[in-house]
């Protein structure tokens, strides 16, 4: 994947496009490259920069407030979207589902949050449970959103996958809503499958 840059004032009408494009970069030296890669129109290339991997600890406990807010509010517009609940309606219950898990498996050793670090910034965490000889559970995943569409969650959840095999647990599963679609394209991409489904009868 690359970017393009070139501001020569000779380049021609089909090609003038490029110096607008989004993403490029301007040559350090401020001048035509034409030297460079000895191309007619001056055209300079360089690599697209991938973003750094996030690094994967033990979710700081000043973090957790802010991760289960998180959750809270991402949970809320799920049940709006998927149920036709209320804003009030769907965050009461989004509270008390979070909550509940809380009180459940509170002091349980095999669960586990685990926080993406990048740049020295907390990003976004997963919490998730893994027993040796049964299906791993992700409770929840979540990445902040200045921090989306870079890859970020694909990452920690294969992490979060990693650190479940090697726990002894026989697999991964989780729950979705159908209307998530962009949730839904990304596991399916990393191998996850239908098992059942959860049934709505509205009236």
């Amino acid at each position: 994947q690359f970017t393009g840059f070139d501001r020569s004032p000779s380049l021609p009408q089909s090609n003038r496009r490029l110096r607008n494009r989004p993403g490029v970069r301007r040559p350090p030296w401020g001048g035509r490259c034409k030297d460079l890669l000895n191309r007619p129109w001056g055209y300079w290339i360089v690599p697209a920069i991938r973003p750094a991997e996030a690094n994967y600890v033990n979710m700081p406990p000043a973090y957790r407030p802010r991760f289960f807010a998180g959750l809270v509010a991402y949970q809320t517009t799920q049940l709006q979207q998927a149920m036709g609940y209320s804003q009030d309606v769907a965050h009461d219950l989004a509270y008390r589902q979070i909550q509940g898990i809380q009180q459940d498996d509170a002091g349980l050793p095999h669960r586990h949050l685990v926080a993406a670090k990048w740049k020295k910034n907390i990003i976004g965490g997963a919490w998730y449970v893994a027993v040796p000889e049964r299906a791993s559970s992700l409770l929840w995943i979540m990445i902040e959103d200045a921090h989306q569409g870079q890859g970020h969650g694909r990452r920690l959840l294969a992490h979060v996958a990693e650190q479940a095999r090697a726990a002894g647990a026989t697999g991964l599963v989780l729950h979705v809503f159908t209307a998530n679609t962009v949730a839904v394209t990304l596991y399916q991409k990393l191998g996850f499958s239908d098992i059942g489904k959860e049934m709505f009868l509205p009236w």
